[in-house]
């Protein structure tokens, strides 16, 4: 998936917002815009990548210039507002007769930050994700491979929907799970340190890159090793769904499909919940890449 030109003002907003968090001086904020504007133009940030990598390169360059990882009180927060209800969503799940299902449906809708703009209800969000249909539904086939699969590779997504991956982990059995973080700060995506906060049950390992998602490029070799031993690849979020494309991954996305750009190649309507089978080799359909389904 390429970045468009309809993305530069995204990426440009996610800086501003970052910029935001470390310091009100307006002076600032327009250093760090211009810099990161400038390396966009100049090519030092090469605008023929995913919208993930585009954009993890401008945060990391705007991180950089602020010498802040501005979003680390934000995934405390986050972890801290979802362990608060983890007893209630536990307990909502249990009464659920297929607790992978109920698992599933709460570890998709909640790659959305917005759930942490109000108290959290855990009734009401497993409910919620309960009555919530995926708008590309794979999990069914998902279930089935998971069944005899002895290793299960995890990639989480942001800090505070880490608890429901946690919930999901352990429907899955902890014991054949590896979870996959980044090991450098990138905005509200998950570090070693959230999955000890939250508790996270399993094996955990690094990506190797510094950027979000799983840029085959990037990625370290010691990660590759991972996946050629896995039988089960679940990627969360759109930064491994954009991120994946040019890879040889053959994986499960589970989603909330934020972005217009992602929702479109999706073809789904934005802010839909997806669980989506993708084939190690892509396709083009209507002279876009996609992502192929069995």
């Amino acid at each position: 998936m390429k970045t468009s030109a309809e993305c530069l003002p995204c990426v440009l907003n996610r800086v501003l917002e970052t910029a935001g968090k470390v310091t009100a001086d307006p002076w600032l904020h327009k250093k760090v815009m211009l810099e990161v504007a400038s390396a966009i133009v100049s090519g030092q940030i090469e605008f023929d990548r995913s919208p993930a990598e585009v954009t993890s390169e401008a945060i990391l360059r705007a991180c950089s210039i602020l010498n802040a990882d501005p979003f680390a009180d934000e995934r405390r927060r986050m972890n801290e507002a979802m362990l608060a209800v983890l007893p209630g969503l536990t307990a909502a799940l249990r009464t659920h007769p297929s607790p992978i299902v109920a698992a599933g449906r709460l570890a998709a809708i909640c790659n959305d930050t917005a759930i942490y703009s109000r108290p959290i209800d855990p009734a009401g969000l497993v409910s919620g994700a309960l009555a919530r249909p995926f708008a590309v539904d794979d999990f069914a086939r998902l279930e089935t491979e998971l069944g005899p699969a002895k290793r299960v590779l995890y990639v989480l997504d942001n800090a505070g929907e880490i608890v429901a991956d946690r919930l999901l982990i352990e429907a899955i059995g902890p014991r054949r799970v590896t979870a996959v973080v980044r090991k450098s700060p990138l905005m509200r995506d998950a570090l070693d340190a959230d999955t000890a906060q939250v508790g996270l049950p399993c094996r955990v390992v690094h990506t190797g890159s510094d950027l979000a998602g799983l840029p085959a490029a990037m990625v370290s070799l010691d990660f590759r090793r991972e996946v050629d031993r896995t039988d089960v690849l679940i990627a969360k979020g759109e930064s491994a769904y954009q991120t994946m494309e040019e890879g040889p991954w053959r994986a499960f996305h589970l989603l909330v499909a934020h972005c217009p750009c992602t929702a479109r190649q999706l073809n789904v309507p934005a802010g839909s919940a997806v669980c989506l089978a993708r084939e190690a080799v892509s396709v083009r359909r209507g002279g876009t890449k996609v992502a192929r389904r069995a």
